[in-house]
Parts: C-alpha cells; sequence; structure tokens
C-alpha cells in the first residue's frame, strides 16, 4: 500500500468508519448552531455548502464552507421551488436542515423532496409530531412522563375557568416554539389579574387556535440531547440552562453547564424516543425542582440543538452522529463520559437581550445591573462559547462587527448611513 493509500485508511478511521472525503452535504439554515454543524463535517471529510437567506451572513464567512447559496424564506413556494432547483441541479448527497422552520417546510411537502436527497433529519411525520405540543402532551402521559397539567384554546371563558382550576402561576404559549406570543416564547401568569389582562389581549389574537395553557412547572430547564437510531438512543447528554435572554427564565439559552445523566431522565427520553420510532438527533426538554423532586416535559425539539457547540467541544460530536444516522451507519452507543461542569456562554444573544431589557424598561436598574454583572462574569469564567473558535474566528467576529455597524448607523444623520461596510457573503 502507497503511503498516500494508508493515510486515506487513517482518516477513514479516524472518522467513525466514513470516508475521509464524506461528501457534499447543504447545511440549510443559518442559526447559532449552524456554525458548529458547518465546522464538524467539514473537520470530518465533508465538503459544505451552505443554504441561508441572510446576504450578509456571518456562518458563509467560515474557513469551512465552499459554497454559499441564498434562498427567500419569506416566501414559501418561492424557497420550495429554489430548493428544488438547487437539488436537481447540484444533487448533493445530503441535506442538513438546521431550523425548525425549514425542517418544517420539507416535512410538508415530503413526497416532492425525500426522494432528492439523503436528509439528515427524522421521518417528517415525526418532524410534524414533535413540532406540536399538544401531540406529544397527549403522549406522555401514556408513557408514563410527567407532564404539567394542560389546556387547548377553547374560548377566553374556558380558559379562564380552567387556569383557576389548575392554580396560578399558569403559563400561556403557542402549540410550536417557531411562533411567539407577544415576541416571547411563553408568558407566565402569576395572578388572575395578570391572566385576564392576557385573555383580553388575546381576543384579537390571529390564530387563537395554536395557543396552549399549560400549568407552570417550576425548577431548572434541563436540556437533554438525544441522538436515537430507529428509536434507540445512541448518544446522551445532558445540560442545565442557567439563564435566558429573558429574564423571567423564558427564552432562549445564553448559559449552560454540562451536567451528569440523570437515570430518570435517561428512562423518560428512552420511552419517548422508542415510542416515536425516533430516527436522528433532537433536544428534549424538562422541568426539574431538586427540592420538590418534581419533573415536568416541557417539549422535544426533532432538530439538533442551539447549543450543540457545548457536546461537541465535549466529544459529543452530534452533527456526525446525525449524518451517519441518516446514511444508515448503525453507530455505536457513545461509552465515553463526557466532563461535567463545563459551562457555555453566549455573549452575542446574552447582550441583546439585556439591551431589550434596557430599550423596554421592564425592569429596575438594579435587577439590569444584576444582569449585567453576571453576564461580565460568564463572559471572563464560562468554557464555551457557543459559536467561537479559534481556529475559526472570522464567523464571530463578522457577527459582532455587522451589530457594531447597526448601532453606530442608526446614529449617523441619514445622509452620512452609506457608509462602505463588509463584503457580502461569498
Amino acid at each position: 500500500m502507497s503511503i498516500s493509500g494508508a493515510r486515506s485508511v487513517v482518516r477513514a478511521l479516524q472518522h467513525g468508519g466514513m470516508s475521509g472525503k464524506g461528501g457534499r452535504v447543504l447545511v440549510l439554515g443559518d442559526y447559532r448552531q449552524t456554525v458548529t454543524i458547518v465546522r464538524s463535517l467539514a473537520r470530518g471529510g465533508f465538503r459544505i455548502a451552505l443554504g441561508t437567506d441572510q446576504w450578509r451572513s456571518s456562518t458563509a464567512l467560515s474557513r469551512y464552507v465552499s459554497d454559499v447559496r441564498v434562498f427567500d424564506e419569506s416566501n414559501r413556494d418561492r424557497f420550495l421551488d429554489q430548493i428544488e432547483a438547487y437539488l436537481r441541479h447540484e444533487k448533493p448527497d445530503y441535506v442538513f436542515p438546521v431550523g425548525e422552520n425549514q425542517a418544517r417546510c420539507i416535512a410538508c411537502a415530503a413526497e416532492r423532496f425525500m426522494p432528492l436527497a439523503t436528509w439528515v433529519m427524522p421521518d417528517p411525520a415525526t418532524v410534524l409530531r414533535c413540532f406540536d405540543k399538544r401531540a406529544l402532551y397527549d403522549l406522555t402521559p401514556t408513557l408514563g412522563i410527567p407532564t404539567a397539567p394542560w389546556r387547548e384554546y377553547t374560548d377566553c371563558e374556558d380558559w379562564s375557568r380552567a387556569a383557576r382550576d389548575m392554580g396560578f402561576p399558569v403559563v400561556v404559549k403557542r402549540k410550536d416554539s417557531s411562533a411567539p406570543i407577544k415576541l416571547k416564547k411563553a408568558i407566565i401568569l402569576r395572578t388572575p389579574v395578570e391572566f385576564d389582562s392576557l385573555l383580553g389581549e388575546l381576543r384579537s389574537d390571529p390564530d387563537p387556535q395554536s395557543l396552549v395553557l399549560q400549568k407552570f412547572a417550576p425548577g431548572e430547564r434541563q436540556n437533554c440531547h438525544v441522538a436515537a437510531d430507529r428509536g434507540r438512543i445512541v448518544a446522551l447528554f445532558q445540560q442545565e440552562v442557567l439563564r435566558t435572554d429573558e429574564f423571567d427564565g423564558t427564552g432562549i439559552g445564553v448559559e449552560g453547564v454540562s451536567v451528569p445523566i440523570s437515570p430518570e431522565l435517561r428512562t423518560y427520553c428512552e420511552r419517548l424516543v422508542e415510542a416515536l420510532g425516533y430516527d436522528g438527533v433532537g433536544c428534549i426538554q424538562f422541568m426539574v425542582d431538586e427540592h420538590c423532586a418534581s419533573v415536568a416535559f416541557l417539549e422535544f425539539n426533532p432538530r439538533m440543538d442551539s447549543t450543540v457547540a457545548l457536546p461537541y467541544r465535549l466529544g459529543y460530536d452530534y452533527p456526525r452522529i446525525a449524518v451517519e444516522i441518516a446514511a444508515r451507519h448503525a453507530p455505536a452507543a457513545l461509552a465515553t463520559a463526557y466532563r461535567t461542569g463545563k459551562r457555555y456562554h453566549w455573549l452575542y444573544g446574552d447582550a441583546l437581550g439585556w439591551l431589550a431589557c434596557c430599550r423596554h424598561g421592564r425592569q429596575s436598574g438594579a435587577e439590569r445591573l444584576g444582569w449585567a454583572l453576571k453576564m461580565l462574569w460568564s463572559t471572563l469564567t464560562s468554557h464555551h462559547h457557543l459559536t467561537w473558535d479559534a481556529r475559526d474566528p472570522v464567523p464571530t467576529l463578522h457577527q459582532y462587527w455587522e451589530k457594531l455597524s447597526e448601532v453606530v448607523l442608526r446614529r449617523l444623520p441619514p445622509a452620512l448611513r452609506l457608509m462602505p461596510r463588509l463584503p457580502r457573503a461569498r
């Protein structure tokens, strides 16, 4: 065997038996986890094309991105037509939908798109079922998974009675996480007065049938990153969300820590993925109150979690596992324990949440100061930043530059706002 041939064998072994060349992957969707997916797969020998709706994408500036295609996600039919044209012309080996919007669009048009590529996602029916919280809230109690009492929307009077029967506080949210309610993922109502005030606003809601009322579950949010091969868990990683971009704990996690896998949560995850015949990666969320020894199922996101950088840095390469599952390589279960107590911080999202808090004046000056000090401390002490990588620094630097430029431009006179900016994505 030649030296070059021997090196190829070594690379294949290093990449879990997959060819060093890997193949071509269209990574579809531009979110904070996208850059981790890009880095993981490119380092595994794949050629990466980024599908984004952002003309000035920061992820597109990654050294690991070989091609960039801009798709118009503002119009569903145009978006699907553009994706189909790309797939028929370029014929990538894999398509990796990253976000909820992309996965939902493809899942709703499964007959049209499934034959065109190998899709790195659960089967379409499972995707749509998981995105509907109501469907899972019906399922989980039958599996012995604790779930807080809930009601779908009927009318304001019925909801008012249901909320008082549940007891306050209660939570109002949409049936899927991609649709906000009053620009938030969920609204916590702690008193009847707060709830009645919200009900008055909901009378004019454009989509009341998508609303869900649920008893508030106290505790800390525990995110269980799962990878399952035909209903069998092959990787499980647990992290606790320490802070979010909302002062009340709803919203997107900006700081978290790796924790040991709870045997109880492992059992619940195993039951759920087996019942769904789940095939792919996802994130199962629970609220856990250690003081009361209570657990409540929150949701199952059938996609790569936005904090995947933390398990990736600790040796749990979920993007690569996702491709192996999609390729039917039947990956072996990960047996190596990850390090616990390792914290991540997303400074960019933390800062935007703090600025929004200051802009809307929702908290007191002391609370805003406390948030700022926590943000500074997290920046200095966290082990990992969600998007930063010293070997691939440009995406993170560009993101900060874009936001800084935007803030500065807003304060300039209109005549001076035509200053040059960094070039658009390749």
